[in-house]
């Protein structure tokens, strides 16, 4: 008798998206698009907002932003997918919280909580940054009540309109 195969339950996932070197938007969109050709499925993005460096502030402001998407991948492989996008983009890790072409956070994984050397879910810092917080808002108000999360959106700005995000991500090819 053959077995049957159960195929991977799909899971929503929040990623936070900060570029804060080189051409930081073509970074988020370019990053965005690597996500969703590794095995990503699109369901929202909020807009790009401008922050100031947290940890180490000698450095130039960030893009940020928040993308919200469906995944068979298994937290480990959702964790090797966004290193992948970083390291595609020439991101060094040479300095804890230092500049970068590009970072990719998981954020949330649907209601899971985990806490391995390499992957906590929810992420261990994000309620404390309104750079996380102000665009997971955007998208997400629910969420927010769920896990209780504070309303920060002190220190950012919104550069580009969430419409606007999705206009470039079908322009590049990444959106049908």
């Amino acid at each position: 008798m053959h077995e049957m195969i159960k195929p991977a339950p799909m899971q929503t996932v929040w990623l936070s998206l900060g570029s804060n070197l080189g051409d930081r938007l073509q970074n988020l969109v370019q990053g965005i698009g690597i996500l969703l050709s590794g095995g990503l499925e699109f369901i929202d993005c909020s807009g790009i907002y401008e922050t100031d460096p947290v940890g180490y502030e000698d450095q130039p402001q960030f893009l940020n932003l928040v993308l919200k998407s469906r995944t068979v991948l298994p937290p480990k492989a959702l964790l090797a997918l966004c290193h992948q996008a970083e390291q595609a983009l020439g991101r060094e890790r040479s300095l804890r919280w230092g500049p970068r072409t590009l970072d990719v956070d998981i954020l949330l994984i649907d209601d899971r909580v985990m806490w391995e050397a390499d992957l906590e879910v929810p992420h261990p810092r994000m309620r404390e940054r309104a750079f996380v917080l102000g665009p997971l808002a955007e998208i997400d108000p629910e969420i927010m009540k769920k896990w209780g999360f504070p309303w920060l959106c002190g220190g950012i700005d919104l550069k580009i309109p969430a419409a606007d995000v999705r206009i470039l991500l079908q322009q590049n090819g990444w959106l049908s």
